[in-house]
């Protein structure tokens, strides 16, 4: 006998609301006027954001594919040399395992467009990614609806899918990890739907999927294991004949049809169709050195502790999402202790343990393989969907005990409440809603936040495009030269992509034209001890997130300029009256604690990097993540702390408070990486 999915029942309390409210409950209007609504919302925002730093790659990888079969059609806009791109088949080895199936559209609508200039390519890019994004938020609302038959409570789940703060930026730049999180709920509709019709057409459809899904990345052979182990348990259930025929045949489509359609869509396979073994292993361990700040140190691959991923995900989730998963988990957990048959059989409350093992699986596959993450949790954003899902069982759990309809209504109010407060969240921070953070970190003290945690992520440029368009309008038809602790890294780069073009010719990246900056954009905070006025700040959460400084005073108002070369004379006549404590191609004095570099012609090399290193009596004085290194670093780097004026670069830093021993200055050379030009003993 075939047993089919059933829907649960719907609480007694809530079939007991007054009729209005049933009336409402049917009526598909609210989810359509919701998906309209963050469709405009969506089209308004898209010109708020900035590139991601991933997302020429990305874009680069699509390219190659599309190549490879239709050779030509997708070459680059005139543009692309500010990226500075190879032309190679792909950029990195491991990057033929990141599946075109989401970039490939992307560019085909580039050219079906006729886009050339980046500023169209990639506000289209973010325009589509956000639509898909949104249509993820219809299939979770289809799958909620399909398993409660309540459109209330598929609503709640739409809006709680769309509403993370996060998450919501990246579906705009982030065209690597929200498809998948988005492909990945897609899926789980398609398993759901196969399930409860048991068709062979509906595990084919549900196979489309799961190939898609793999191919967007490799993770998602995780949705066709659990749909082949379910297949299994339902075969050994199976007691007729013609019922095992008609689950190995829905198992066979369904086989075929995710192994058809992955070969199809990755190029890659056609040559070694055993390279998804490759895939696997290359992409369960990515291959980076990128290290992250992870409660106060650096840490990096094999040495991020097994506490990274759920601690990101806790911090930077919404605190009702968390409770109403907890909630939901208890509540599968106790129904499936409650009727243990019902795992097995094709019934609600084994979806519910799917989505457990979905959440916490991958968990402990990262845990156990020690994976490579950085950037936060954004390579596991797909564990979202089971959040989502599983909060919504926690909510329908609630409103199972609640026995009258005032206490449901109560339900629904503290629900929506719930969601206001995340929603008015998102508001503020736009358009840097991933830096969002919960109560669970102190986000009051000054500057402590971002001294543990790194924000925001180097994933999107938008503070850096924020401050060219603050430049932009406060120095109108100047050429802007400009200058950047992360240049090299391409923030300016990407910051200035998606100006328009017009703005693109004025702004001047300094140290790449081998020019002298006039302004320094930084994301850290600036030092007390500076000469350079500040015109420009964004703090999130009391934290400093980016800095406009002022290089050349000549470009200020009289009165301005004027206050600020006075205190860089006076600084540099305290200076120079005592003796340098280094006289090389710059001079550098030591006043008390106070360092002051003067450098006479400002040339463009002035900007090149030159190091202190501060070394310590005692290496518990240093911030915890210089510990293992024995040495604070202070980047002397003029551009970040000093201001050019009468023919003089001039900065000044103040030493740490605690005792030190000694103080290392030289320059990073590459070929000589460990010259010195001093070490200083200080008693």
């Amino acid at each position: 006998m075939n047993r089919r999915y059933k829907r649960a029942a719907r609480p007694a309390a809530v079939e007991g609301m007054s009729g209005r409210l049933a009336a409402l409950r049917s009526a598909p209007f609210a989810p359509a006027a919701a998906l309209a609504a963050f469709a405009l919302v969506g089209v308004a925002a898209v010109d708020d954001y900035g590139v991601a730093m991933d997302e020429h790659n990305q874009r680069h990888i699509g390219q190659t594919v599309i190549n490879s079969v239709l050779p030509g059609a997708a070459d680059l806009p005139a543009d692309h040399a500010i990226y500075g791109l190879p032309h190679g088949p792909f950029l990195h080895p491991h990057d033929r395992y990141y599946g075109a199936v989401f970039e490939a559209p992307l560019l085909l609508a580039e050219r079906l467009l006729g886009l050339a200039d980046t500023r169209a390519v990639f506000l289209t890019r973010h325009l589509l990614t956000h639509l898909f994004f949104i249509t993820g938020g219809l299939f979770c609302y289809l799958l909620v609806y399909r398993l409660f038959g309540d459109r209330w409570l598929a609503l709640f789940a739409l809006l709680l899918f769309l509403l993370h703060p996060r998450i919501y930026a990246h579906s705009f730049f982030n065209t690597k990890d929200l498809p998948f999180l988005v492909m990945f709920m897609i899926v789980l509709f398609l398993l759901e739907r196969a399930f409860r019709r048991g068709t062979a057409a509906a595990f084919a459809a549900c196979g489309v999927g799961v190939g898609a899904l793999i191919n967007l990345r490799v993770m998602g052979i995780m949705l066709f294991a659990a749909v082949a182990g379910l297949r299994a348990l339902d075969l050994l259930q199976a007691r007729a004949p013609a019922e095992r025929r008609r689950v190995l045949a829905a198992a066979g489509a369904f086989a075929l049809a995710a192994g058809g359609t992955l070969y199809a869509i990755s190029p890659y396979l056609w040559r070694d169709p055993f390279a998804i073994v490759d895939a696997i292993a290359t992409l369960a361990r990515h291959p980076t050195h990128a290290a992250t700040l992870f409660q106060g140190e650096l840490v990096r691959w094999p040495s991020i502790p097994p506490h990274y991923l759920p601690t990101w995900m806790a911090i930077t989730t919404p605190p009702a999402t968390l409770l109403l998963c907890l909630t939901g988990v208890a509540a599968a957990v106790r129904g499936g202790i409650a009727r243990p048959r019902s795992v097995a059989a094709n019934t609600g409350v084994r979806f519910a343990w799917l989505l457990l093992a979905c959440l916490a699986l991958p968990v402990a596959a990262v845990v156990a393989l020690r994976s490579n993450l950085y950037d936060g949790w954004r390579h596991m954003y797909f564990l979202y969907a089971p959040v989502c899902l599983l909060a919504v069982y926690g909510l329908r759990a609630l409103l199972a005990r609640a026995q009258r309809p005032a206490r449901s209504l109560l339900v629904y109010a503290l629900a929506a409440a719930a969601l206001a407060g995340t929603a008015v969240d998102a508001v503020r921070l736009h358009p840097h809603q991933q830096t969002y953070f919960n109560f669970l970190v102190d986000r009051r003290t000054p500057e402590h936040l971002r001294s543990q945690y790194r924000m925001p992520i180097i994933m999107d440029d938008t503070e850096y495009r924020e401050a060219l368009e603050y430049l932009l309008a406060r120095f109108p038809g100047a050429t802007l030269y400009v200058d950047s602790d992360n240049h090299r890294q391409g923030r300016l780069w990407r910051g200035r992509v998606i100006l328009p073009a017009e703005a693109r010719r004025r702004v001047v990246i300094a140290g790449e034209a081998g020019l002298s900056p006039q302004f320094f954009i930084s994301g850290k905070k600036p030092p007390d001890d500076r000469f350079g006025p500040v015109l420009y700040t964004r703090r999130i959460y009391h934290n400093t997130v980016l800095t406009v400084t002022a290089v050349d005073l000549s470009l200020l108002d009289r009165e301005t300029a004027a206050g600020h070369r006075a205190a860089a004379g006076a600084a540099y006549r305290a200076a120079v009256a005592a003796e340098p404590l280094l006289r090389s191609e710059f001079d550098l004095y030591l006043d008390g604690r106070t360092l002051t570099y003067v450098k006479e012609a400002c040339r463009p090399d002035t900007v090149h990097p030159s190091l202190l290193q501060v070394v310590p009596r005692a290496v518990d004085d240093l911030p915890v993540i210089d510990r293992a290194a024995g040495r604070q670093p202070l980047n002397f780097r003029f551009a970040r702390f000093g201001v050019r004026f009468d023919g003089r670069c001039l900065m000044r830093a103040r030493l740490p408070g605690y005792p030190i021993r000694a103080l290392e200055i030289g320059r990073r050379l590459p070929e000589v990486p460990n010259l010195w030009l001093l070490q200083a003993v200080i008693d």
